[in-house]
């Protein structure tokens, strides 16, 4: 809106070169207004709605079911050990996780926050999503009732819907596949699947087994460059979570190592 208004007034005032001017100032207006000033404060400013939002989120989804699991609790804490957090951010995490809980407290505005702050930056979000899908399938599932809250997360944080199925089904999860049959399997079956869904490299790369080399080259490149730390970073990932970032980016990886000694490329 910036832009469109800027190079309205300067086209008025000055033609063609002032619409341009006009456009790159009401540009960079915007960009103070909404970030906070300098590249670096806007930065700061993504980080720490990043870092409120994730664990708020966290919070939301493990008390989902009325209560929060020791599994649930044990993987905020392993989260929270690798970030290496200093005593007063671990306070402020978990502040924010039990805010979360809070039956009366909504996470719509921090998502919003988030988005916000963000922009366009779909692997941040992406990033973002994958924590909580981490977080939901920590007792070997994802219910229906955490499936919609992830999906009605991932509308006000401005993610792609299909790309979060798409996600999902490449962590192995078979909640959009004959979901009325399989209901009354999953518990029973849900460890087997999540120790087979962390295990297959075709479903960490997110793709079938029958791709050809090509495909699953460009599933590796796309999915390595989305999660490379040092750009998540910038993107506005706080730097504590850069250690989860590394370990998701080993991952990968492996996986694609591990398809080409399969494969014998």
């Amino acid at each position: 809106m910036g832009i469109i208004i800027g190079g309205l007034i300067g086209y008025r005032m000055g033609g063609f070169i002032g619409m341009l001017l006009g456009a790159w100032l009401g540009h960079q207006i915007t960009q103070f207004i909404s970030g906070g000033g300098s590249p670096k404060k806007q930065r700061t400013a993504t980080q720490h709605s990043f870092f409120k939002a994730l664990f708020v989120s966290m919070g939301k989804l493990a008390k989902l079911d009325g209560v929060v699991s020791k599994q649930e609790i044990d993987r905020a804490e392993i989260i929270m050990n690798k970030m290496k957090l200093t005593p007063e951010l671990r306070q402020q995490a978990i502040h924010y996780f039990n805010q979360g809980k809070e039956s009366n407290y909504s996470i719509d505005r921090d998502l919003t926050e988030f988005r916000q702050k963000s922009r366009g930056s779909l692997s941040l979000k992406q990033f973002f999503l994958e924590m909580l899908i981490d977080m939901a399938s920590v007792d070997g599932q994802i219910d229906h009732a955490e499936q919609h809250l992830i999906e009605q997360i991932c509308q006000l944080i401005g993610y792609p819907l299909a790309m979060l199925q798409a996600m999902l089904k490449m962590r192995g999860s078979n909640y959009y596949q004959n979901q009325g049959q399989q209901q009354g399997q999953r518990r029973s079956r849900s460890q087997p699947r999540a120790s087979a869904a962390s295990s297959n490299p075709y479903q960490v790369l997110g793709v079938d087994k029958s791709a050809d080399k090509q495909e699953i080259r460009r599933a590796y490149k796309k999915l390595m460059s989305q999660h490379h730390p040092d750009k998540l970073v910038s993107k506005g990932l706080p730097p504590e979570m850069m250690k989860v970032a590394e370990e998701k980016a080993k991952s990968i990886q492996l996986a694609w190592e591990q398809v080409k000694e399969l494969r014998g490329w």
